[in-house]
C-alpha cells in the first residue's frame, strides 16, 4: 500500500484512541463531579440541625417555591 494512506490511517487510529481515552476521563470527572455536589448536599442538610419531618417540609417548601413561601406545616414546625 501507499505509505502516505498507511501513515494516515495509523494517525486516524491514534486519535481516535486519544478521543476514546478523553471521553472515559470526562466522564470520570463528571461523576466525581456529581459525587462531591451530592455530598456538599448532604453535609449541608445535616449542618442545618433539622430532624426528619423539618427536612421534608423544607425540600416541600423549596420544591413549591424556593425559600421565598413556607408552607403551614413549615412554619408550624419552626413554631415548635
Amino acid at each position: 500500500m501507499n505509505p502516505k494512506y498507511q501513515k494516515v490511517c495509523s494517525e486516524i487510529e491514534k486519535t481516535e484512541k486519544k478521543i476514546s481515552d478523553l471521553q472515559t476521563q470526562l466522564k470520570e470527572l463528571n461523576e466525581k463531579k456529581t459525587e462531591i455536589e451530592n455530598l456538599e448536599i448532604v453535609n449541608t442538610v445535616r449542618a442545618m440541625v433539622m430532624d426528619k419531618d423539618q427536612v421534608m417540609a423544607f425540600l416541600a417548601a423549596m420544591k413549591d417555591g424556593g425559600t421565598q413561601s413556607k408552607t403551614k406545616k413549615t412554619e408550624e414546625l419552626e413554631n415548635e
